[in-house]
């Protein structure tokens, strides 16, 4: 029988237990197709690795339906018989719907959150800065957490608007203590934010910030973790890293090298020039070399010990390629210098041959 039809007994009809009994196969239904669209929907999405958005929102539907039916197959079976239902009852079922309602409209909202959070995501994920992928979990946590707490001070509302006050004022005295109570902690957070919007490193990159230099492991809400040069990872508050000068060295166009080469006091004019001239043949379109950077070679000075001849260039790549280079660099200058007769001077030994 049809329970939206069929006419029934008032007073058989005249609590919700009845009508509810009387309507399980309704709800049963409804219930049985939330969850089939839920399953459905979200095999469906599984499918559509390719588009991120399209995913999101046909899982957050499947899961939306889940709740979404139930609750309106009640309320339509409830309004349906409200006038089977005494007069002293009709609130309590009209509050009862109205909550259930209130939270089927909350659990929908929070699912849906997806589709931004993922349309974010994909935006993030098409930038270079790692830093963006930090950005949208906490905007998702945070968007969230919303939605939960306006839900709840909602469904408060349809059950004791007064009390729902009540709770609102609550939440705005202890967020006020929590304020004060967490200055550093809101501190921290803001800094978070401001390093992601600035953006003056990503994950990975190596800084100096003036008392430490490494490499830049994460970045939580608190603190920004880095791994300095000894292994050793030290924990950095964001408030105090966002205030900070930070020189970001894995962005840097070029890396500046320079080094002296101590010659005998009593070095010939001739070697001098021709020492000068090997470095500079050796730098001469190096490797990693740029037009716009052509390296310097030249006598700088007569020492207390030493001529002293000052070169200087700048390498393109990786600070490591630089490195290997100017090893290789130090051994070839050493190698000629021996086949030219070319003596390195030693701070503190005899200058006379």
């Amino acid at each position: 029988m049809n329970p939206l039809t069929t006419p029934t007994n008032t007073t058989a009809l005249a609590n919700i237990e009845e009508i509810l009994y009387n309507s399980a196969g309704l709800i049963a239904l409804a219930v049985i197709t939330g969850w089939a669209a839920k399953k459905i929907l979200g095999w469906l999405g599984s499918k559509l690795t390719d588009s991120p958005i399209a995913k999101a929102l046909i899982t957050a539907a499947g899961k939306s339906l889940q709740v979404i039916l139930p609750a309106y197959t009640i309320w339509l079976l409830v309004d349906h018989n409200m006038a089977h239902i005494s007069a002293s009852k009709q609130d309590y079922f009209k509050t009862g719907t109205s909550l259930l309602l209130s939270l089927a409209h909350t659990a929908t909202v929070y699912h849906f959150v997806l589709l931004p959070i993922a349309w974010a995501q994909k935006i993030a994920d098409q930038t270079e800065n790692k830093l963006d992928d930090v950005l949208v979990p906490m905007i998702s946590t945070v968007i969230r957490v919303a939605v939960v707490l306006v839900g709840a001070v909602k469904a408060v509302s349809i059950i004791d608007p007064e009390t729902a006050k009540s709770v609102l004022a609550l939440l705005a005295t202890g967020a006020v203590a929590i304020g004060f109570a967490a200055q550093d902690t809101i501190k921290n957070i803001f800094g978070a934010v401001m390093l992601i919007i600035d953006q003056p490193f990503t994950l990975g990159d190596s800084i100096n910030i003036g008392t430490h230099e490494g490499k830049v492991e994460s970045l939580g809400l608190r603190s920004t973790i880095i791994v300095l040069v000894d292994g050793q990872r030290v924990a950095i508050p964001n408030g105090d890293l966002a205030g900070r000068s930070i020189i970001n060295i894995t962005r840097r166009d070029f890396i500046r090298a320079q080094d002296l080469v101590h010659l005998e006091m009593n070095t010939p004019a001739e070697k001098v020039r021709e020492a000068v001239e090997i470095i500079r043949e050796l730098l001469v379109k190096h490797e990693g070399f740029d037009h716009r950077l052509p390296p310097l070679v030249h006598v700088m000075e007569f020492g207390e010990w030493s001529i002293n001849i000052r070169f200087m260039y700048w390498y393109k790549p990786t600070l490591a390629k630089q490195l290997d280079f100017n090893e290789k660099l130090m051994i070839q200058i050493s190698e000629k210098f021996q086949k030219a007769g070319i003596r390195l001077a030693s701070q503190g030994t005899p200058q006379n041959r």
